[in-house]
C-alpha cells in the first residue's frame, strides 16, 4: 500500500476510509492520536483516492461521507460475516503484496514437501560442499528459506513474517520489504552454511532480520507503528540465546537467526525516513 496523506483527525480519517471502502477502494488507516492518522491506499486506486480525498478535504460535511461512515459501522445482516472472511480482510490489511506472495509461496512449498519430500527438499537446500564451487549462480542462495519441516515450524515463522514484514511493506514500501527479505535470505543461509553445514531451512533468518529491522528503525525514528514492544524482542533474543545453548526441544539455525537479525539491524541504519506532510481537515 501506498500512504497518501497524513490528516489531522483520526476521526475524519476514518471516516473517509469508510466511504472508499464502501466505493471498493481499498484503504486503511492508522491512527496514531485523535489528532493525527496516516491514510494508505492500493497502488491501483492510489490516483482516484488521491482525487476523492481532495474533494473530501474542501467538503468534509458532505453526507455522502457520514452515510458510508454510518453503514461501514453496521453489523451486516448476512450471516457470512460470522465466518472466516473478516478475518482473512484483517490479516489482508496487515501485510502487502510482497509479504502475502512469501507467504503463500511458503505453503506451496510445504505441500509439496509432504508430497515429495525428498525430490522438493533437494531441489530447494542449499548448495552441497561439492556444488559451492560449480552451481555458485543460483536459486539456492535463496530457496532454503522456503522449506520448512513440520507445522509447527512454518506457522511459527509464517506469524513472525507476517506481524513484522507486513508493518514493514504497509508503512515504507515494497522496495524497502524485498530489498531486506532478500538480502536476509542470502546472508543467512550463507552464514548457517559456512559456520554450520548444509542441513538447514526455513523462513526464520528472514523474520530475524524482519524484526530486526523493525526494532531498530523504531528506535530510530520513533516510528510508532514499527515501534517493538519489550516482550517481543526479549522473547527473540531469548530464543536465539536458548539456542546457542542448546537448551530449546528443537534443532535451531542459529547461525541463520543471528545472521538474520545483524542484516535487518544493518539496513535500518541505513534506511532514511520517508518525510510526511500532514494536511487539515
Amino acid at each position: 500500500m501506498l500512504k497518501l496523506a497524513e490528516l489531522n483527525s483520526a476521526g475524519a480519517a476514518q471516516t473517509f476510509a469508510a466511504y472508499c471502502l464502501s466505493c471498493q477502494w481499498p484503504v486503511s488507516v492508522v491512527v496514531l492520536a485523535a489528532d493525527r492518522a496516516e491514510l494508505y491506499a492500493e497502488e491501483a486506486v492510489a490516483a482516484l483516492v488521491q482525487l476523492e480525498l481532495s474533494a473530501f478535504i474542501e467538503q468534509p460535511n458532505d453526507p455522502k461521507y457520514s452515510s458510508a461512515a454510518w453503514a461501514h459501522n453496521q453489523p451486516a445482516a448476512s450471516t457470512a460475516s460470522l465466518g472466516l472472511a473478516p478475518v482473512w480482510q484483517r490479516m489482508r490489511s496487515m501485510a502487502g503484496v510482497w509479504t502475502q506472495t512469501v507467504a503463500l509461496l511458503c505453503v506451496l512449498v510445504f505441500v509439496a514437501q509432504q508430497i515429495w519430500p525428498g525430490v522438493v527438499y533437494n531441489q530447494l537446500k542449499f548448495f552441497n560442499p561439492w556444488q559451492f564451487q560449480d552451481d555458485w549462480l543460483s536459486w539456492r542462495w535463496l530457496t532454503p528459506a522456503l522449506l520448512h519441516f513440520g507445522v509447527a515450524h512454518l506457522m511459527f515463522n509464517l506469524l513472525a513474517w507476517w506481524l513484522f514484514a507486513g508493518r514493514i511493506e504497509i508503512h515504507l514500501g515494497t522496495r524497502v520489504l524485498l530489498v531486506l527479505s532478500l538480502a536476509a535470505a542470502v546472508i543467512s543461509n550463507t552464514a548457517q552454511f559456512l559456520l554450520h553445514n548444509d542441513q538447514f531451512g526455513g523462513l526464520s533468518g528472514v523474520a530475524y532480520a524482519v524484526m530486526g529491522f523493525a526494532w531498530c528503525y523504531g528506535w530510530r525514528f520513533q516510528s510508532p507503528h514499527l515501534r517493538l514492544n519489550h516482550a517481543d524482542i526479549g522473547v527473540a533474543l531469548l530464543f536465539l540465546v536458548l539456542g546457542f545453548a542448546d537448551l530449546l526441544w528443537v534443532n535451531t539455525a542459529n547461525w541463520a537467526h543471528l545472521a538474520g537479525l545483524l542484516t535487518g539491524i544493518g539496513l535500518a541504519l541505513l534506511q532514511k525516513r520517508p518525510a510526511a506532510s500532514a494536511q487539515s481537515v
